[in-house]
């Protein structure tokens, strides 16, 4: 991905931001308050990726969207219901417009020497009703952590 930003491998954890959650894919994201740097690490990733929380320049919240795809009708429209059932209720209920398929905060780092980098980090990457308790539990993590790199973005300490 990229390359630490740290001098070395100067990084000491002091704070977990997020703790990670491999069987959900969910990374975990470090702080080290006394450096004034934050990490992340992606599941399955031997390595930390090291950010200076001084080069935090904007953080959002995105719900991924599914593709709104028509409804089929007719003839084909019973052909796919017999075909594949499950697929139709998917499609039926993501036409709806109240479930999406992920959540996912997105940190843009500036980097002295490059061009700035989208960090995204995953919080949730299946299928989401909105409303449900899921869905506000999801949400209010990803406030959380939004919550932590806003502060960073606002010069108010190493989050």
């Amino acid at each position: 991905m990229n390359e630490p930003q740290a001098v070395g491998d100067a990084f000491e954890a002091t704070r977990t931001i997020l703790a990670p959650m491999t069987m959900f894919g969910i990374p975990e994201v470090l702080l080290d308050e006394a450096r004034g740097l934050w990490s992340i690490r992606q599941p399955g990733a031997p390595k930390l990726t090291i950010y200076r929380c001084e080069d935090v320049a904007a953080c959002k919240i995105v719900e991924i969207e599914p593709e709104r795809a028509e409804a089929p009708d007719g003839l084909k429209g019973v052909g796919e219901i017999v075909m594949n059932p499950m697929a139709v209720s998917r499609g039926n209920a993501l036409r709806r417009g109240n479930r999406i398929l992920g959540v996912v905060v997105q940190v843009t780092v500036h980097r002295p020497d490059a061009a700035p980098v989208e960090v995204n980090i995953k919080l949730w990457l299946r299928q989401l009703k909105r409303g449900t308790r899921a869905y506000r539990n999801v949400m209010e993590s990803a406030r959380e952590l939004k919550g932590v790199f806003d502060e960073m973005i606002a010069g108010q300490g190493n989050g």
